[in-house]
């Protein structure tokens, strides 16, 4: 069988979203899978296989950036190393969530996830997703988007979680983020604020996306609360909420967002693919605003591990 494989282009999250194209190419044409990837000691794709992209495996192959329905039509037989986040709609929308539920979770870390949440069985658990690193702001007294990774201010965060407890007080907050999660102190100091005990082992991406939690587990802990504070753009908030697991609400700052009017919106996008998730935080497309009571988002639901 012709081989198809992923190596470690990007971060992640990113890696995620070519899976469903290598699987329509799979489906189409029969290619093996080989994915060249630090995290698989830490969860499992169905269907594929774990091996090195070394130089025999890139001899002859054909690199697929960007893939459009006519380069589609020429890949039977052809070895692919894939590094493209898009594809044929036609072809990946029908399977975008059918991919999603490939991956497994390792058992050591599902265990904890599981029992994280179970100690707050009966209470409301909120997301907090905040990217920094290769994020960064770009103004410290507004929400901008005039970089091409942008930030958002941790003031924001910390006025929708008083937002939240103002309209549901025994709510509580399940904090994913790059650094440490102990760095946000005036979070922990006036919400009631938890993260995993799951130490990170991956260093190789460099500092910039360096997490102490293993962000493997962060990320399939942070699909299971049913509301995300989010990061606009971010593929990771944009899987957590609309790939893996149910389905989650994300509130997401709107540009212009400032400490005197902390502009959000409401976006929902279960089963659509990273490209209209970028576009709605770029855009504004998909986006509804919110009000300062959060009018329209259920507070009240405990998060979901049961799918882990």
């Amino acid at each position: 069988m012709p081989k198809l494989y992923i190596d470690e282009f990007v971060g992640i999250s990113n890696r995620l979203e070519a899976l469903p194209l290598a699987f329509a190419i799979r489906k189409a044409y029969g290619h093996d899978i080989i994915l060249d990837w630090h995290e698989l000691d830490s969860f499992s794709v169905a269907d594929t296989s774990r091996g090195k992209v070394r130089i025999l495996a890139r001899i002859g192959a054909l690199r697929v950036r960007h893939c459009d329905e006519a380069l589609f039509a020429t890949l039977e037989g052809r070895k692919i190393i894939l590094r493209s986040l898009d594809g044929p709609a036609e072809r990946l929308d029908p399977i975008y969530l059918e991919t999603a539920a490939r991956l497994k979770l390792a058992a050591h870390l599902a265990e904890p996830i599981r029992q994280a949440f179970a100690g707050r069985t009966g209470r409301p658990v909120i997301g907090v997703h905040i990217r920094q690193g290769d994020y960064q702001l770009a103004h410290d007294e507004r929400y901008e988007i005039t970089r091409e990774w942008p930030a958002v201010p941790v003031w924001w965060y910390e006025r929708m979680m008083a937002d939240i407890v103002a309209r549901q007080p025994d709510a509580c907050f399940f904090l994913s983020c790059t650094g440490d999660p102990a760095a946000f102190r005036e979070l922990h100091e006036r919400f009631e604020v938890f993260s995993l005990d799951l130490p990170s082992h991956y260093d190789y991406k460099g500092p910039d996306h360096h997490s102490r939690v293993n962000p493997v587990a962060d990320l399939f802990a942070l699909a299971c609360c049913p509301v995300i504070l989010a990061t606009p753009i971010s593929g990771y908030s944009h899987w957590a909420a609309n790939a893996l697991g149910p389905p989650s609400t994300c509130i997401v700052p709107l540009p212009g967002a400032c400490r005197d009017q902390p502009l959000a919106g409401l976006i929902r996008l279960y089963g659509q693919r990273l490209p209209r998730w970028r576009a709605a935080g770029r855009t504004g497309s998909d986006t509804a605003a919110l009000g300062p009571r959060l009018e329209g988002v259920a507070l009240d639901q405990e998060a979901d591990a049961s799918w882990l």
